[in-house]
């Protein structure tokens, strides 16, 4: 499968993190128990306890099976597609997408799509991946339509002088257009490696969060240690921003700065810090990472 179709479909499946709540739910309740070799998909588990499943249709890189709910005698289709010949597990193909859908006319649709493209070049490796998922309808997670959005581009050089570069973007939407809930975070961190054969001699980061509704569950504060803080309640919509910059390892430079800023953009209130340092890494001002997750920009991967 070509990757200008792989992105095309990727894309237009949404219209186009960090951990938290699961997503919507499938038949089985999960997605990604299954495997390919050589092209041929096997499933992981066996049939989930209260259904029944018929013989799968397969092919290179396909996979069918009718599921059926004993108890209500609802049937599922789940099919699994990914590229000839392919080998390994969800998430380290170059392509796959599953999917459930209910027959009998009934709106809704449970469905992750995954790709990753990796090109070597010597001591660099690139890396560019990305994840849907979608829970609609009877897919929901129970109260709301759950779209998950993941993408990552990455640049790895092991070599004495050389820089890397990372930049995520998450974003999770709880109801129709996230009117329930939403989660945004997008994240980039440049590791400069001077010629003083220190690997990360010097560092750039940049992390931008931004909660609304279920996906800000509980009330909290951020204080800057001058006596500016600002405050929340739950569900209300919050923004944090990290900016940092540690240079202090480069033979000449030895700066570092930080910015940390806090939002309430429901209640408006702003408090923010501008940081100079000389000899000790600059790290974000109360950064609490079971609000924002880590405040390292390449920490975190697909949701």
């Amino acid at each position: 499968m070509s990757k200008a179709f792989r992105t095309a479909s990727s894309a237009g499946a949404v219209g186009l993190l960090l951990s938290g709540a699961a997503m919507a739910a499938s038949p089985t309740g999960s997605f990604d128990a299954w495997a390919v070799t050589g092209g041929t998909i096997t499933t992981t588990e066996a049939c989930p306890t209260g259904f029944t499943c018929s013989t799968a249709i397969t092919g290179e890189g396909f996979f069918q099976r009718q599921i059926t709910e004993t108890s209500s005698g609802n049937d599922f289709f789940q099919t699994i597609i990914t590229d000839k010949a392919a080998s390994g597990d969800p998430g380290a193909l170059a392509f796959s997408d599953e999917s459930y859908v209910r027959t009998g006319n009934v709106g809704g649709l449970a469905n992750k799509q995954q790709m990753q493209e990796l090109t070597n070049t010597g001591t660099l490796t690139e890396t560019f991946e990305g994840s849907t998922e979608l829970g609609t309808g009877w897919a929901n997670d129970g109260a709301n339509d759950v779209t998950q959005i993941y993408q990552g581009i990455i640049a790895d050089d092991t070599a004495e002088g050389a820089e890397d570069f990372d930049a995520k973007f998450w974003l999770r939407q709880l109801g129709n257009q996230g009117a329930a809930g939403k989660l945004m975070r997008i994240s980039s961190q440049v590791d400069i490696q001077e010629a003083t054969g220190t690997e990360g001699a010097g560092t750039q980061s940049f992390v931008l969060v931004d909660l609304i509704g279920a996906e800000n569950p509980a009330s909290g504060s951020a204080s800057l240690g001058d006596g500016e803080s600002v405050s929340w309640q739950a569900e209300d919509r919050v923004k944090a921003i990290w900016i940092g910059q540690d240079m202090s390892a480069i033979d000449g430079v030895g700066q570092e700065f930080g910015f940390t800023a806090y939002e309430n953009l429901t209640t408006p209130a702003l408090v923010n810090a501008f940081s100079l340092s000389g000899g000790s890494a600059v790290e974000p001002i109360d950064w609490d990472t079971t609000v924002w997750g880590s405040a390292s920009a390449a920490d975190a991967g697909p949701f």
